[in-house]
């Protein structure tokens, strides 16, 4: 939204550290995203700031900051870049590189192919175990954080609820943060998240890709949430028996039936499919499992 009075339009024309704002991309939950250009650089940049009633909030700046630290020790392809964080006067801002596209919740529009969906994922399962193995823990993994950018390349964004070296960045640990449609079971529970989280999410996200429709609905959040928390997994229909089972282990209510990481669930996915997930310049893709069993 060029100009207005909504949301953000307060920070339109202002510059914040060297980026003069010319737009609002979306107000959020907790932010507003600005697009500003660099007057000396000529680069474009995504700004994430504070909506003015949650400033107010005693722990959002401890939150707000924990996330650009969290964001700043990642450096991977798939994850949106940080290139700076600073305040104007009380208000916490993040500049980070502008990624042009779509997110995967608007270009959902009926079931995928297996094959597709997991293709589709690889580079963000590649991004979260590279998190992971960093101490980050994203814990709100949906559609709408997934962006396919129109350079080609699949992005995961927003680590606003993550945790950060088992240290979260919720005021309390254990307060049910996330999605209702994809938190992990634990998460629902108060219980602390952890990578096996994220593989939750992840499962929901592929079973939604294929089916069409969420794995759990009802007619009000904790209708959802009840039903997440005290019956199985929906197993998937039409698909091989290997890819179902390996979905439905994705999602099971115990964290330790589920596989460790991200990589290793779309590793699964992929086998039951005929196919495996290999490293191509450390870069997850799929091949013919045949193949791959003939090299080795």
């Amino acid at each position: 939204m060029a100009g207005g009075t909504g949301p953000g339009a307060e920070w339109l024309g202002r510059e914040l550290g060297g980026y003069v704002v010319l737009d609002v991309i979306g107000v959020g939950g907790m932010g507003i995203v600005l697009r500003g250009e660099h007057q000396l650089l000529g680069r474009s940049a995504a700004i994430k700031t504070a909506r003015p009633d949650i400033v107010l909030d005693p722990g959002f700046e401890r939150r707000f900051l924990l996330e650009a630290r969290a964001v700043a020790a990642l450096n991977h392809p798939a994850i949106v870049r940080l290139y700076d964080f600073a305040f104007e006067g009380d208000i916490p801002y993040m500049v980070m590189e502008m990624v042009e596209g779509r997110t995967l919740d608007e270009l959902l529009d009926g079931p995928i192919e297996p094959r597709v969906a997991v293709e589709v994922l690889l580079p963000i399962a590649g991004a979260l175990d590279y998190a992971h193995h960093h101490g980050v823990v994203h814990r709100d993994v949906k559609p709408s954080n997934i962006l396919l950018a129109d350079d080609g390349r699949t992005l995961i964004m927003d680590f606003g609820l993550a945790c950060f070296q088992g240290f979260s960045l919720a005021t309390d640990p254990s307060s049910v943060l996330g999605t209702p449609d994809y938190i992990a079971p634990e998460q629902l529970n108060g219980g602390r998240a952890n990578a096996r989280s994220d593989v939750y999410s992840l499962a929901a996200i592929v079973y939604e890709m294929v089916s069409g429709k969420k794995p759990f609905t009802g007619a009000t959040w904790m209708e959802v949430a009840s039903r997440r928390l005290t019956e199985p997994a929906p197993r998937l229909e039409g698909v091989p028996w290997e890819f179902a089972q390996a979905l439905a282990d994705g999602m099971d209510r115990n964290p330790p039936i589920r596989p460790e990481g991200p990589l290793a669930l779309l590793g699964s996915l992929a086998y039951g499919l005929g196919l495996a997930v290999t490293l191509d310049d450390h870069q997850p893709a799929l091949r013919p499992l045949a193949a791959v069993n003939a090299v080795h």
